[in-house]
């Protein structure tokens, strides 16, 4: 009785550690290649909160952005989102705003990995200036690509909403809003 018990224990665990395994992958590019989302190309990566966050194009032409959560057995692809456009070119300065939910069971909202993030067409833009509410204005990294130059600012709380801009040119001149 007691060597059924163990031996169903075992058997237990180990389907557990299987079924968990199957879920996690054992690096980042293998991660990404079973995520069936298809990736042409990985523009940036950043640590953030134990995941990756990840910007890639897809589709030739579209820009996205994609959580994977650093476990204790490897990697596991969360959630992705977008998508921008790179040829938008009437528009100097594109945005979107995205919510990435982590996989533990009992996150809560100020756990959402929140940012907004975009394509930058205009040359002569030098940098941007993200505020979100109740936040003061932080510089958004920009990132150049063989696409082009995207930029993205993380904000402490979630994002429904435009945010306010400061675009600075290189010639010194700042212009605000979303034009």
């Amino acid at each position: 009785m007691k060597v059924k018990l163990v031996m169903f224990f075992l058997s237990f665990i180990i389907l557990i550690i299987f079924a968990y395994y199957k879920v996690n992958y054992r690096d980042l590019d293998e991660a990404i290649r079973e995520s069936n989302v298809q990736i042409d190309e990985v523009f940036h990566t950043i640590d953030f909160n134990d995941h990756i966050i990840m910007f890639y194009g897809s589709h030739g032409d579209v820009l996205s952005v994609a959580s994977i959560e650093k476990t204790l057995l490897g990697f596991r692809w969360v959630f992705g989102s977008g998508s921008k456009q790179f040829n938008e070119e009437d528009r100097m300065l594109t945005r979107m705003f995205s919510n990435l939910k982590p996989t533990r069971k009992k996150s809560k909202d100020n756990e959402l990995i929140s940012l907004t993030f975009g394509v930058i067409n205009d040359p002569l833009i030098e940098t941007l200036e993200i505020k979100y509410k109740d936040q003061d204005f932080t510089k958004a990294t920009i990132i150049a690509t063989s696409k082009g130059r995207i930029w993205y600012s993380f904000s402490e709380t979630p994002v429904n909403y435009d945010p306010e801009v400061k675009v600075n040119y290189m010639d010194g001149t700042e212009k605000t809003g979303w034009h």
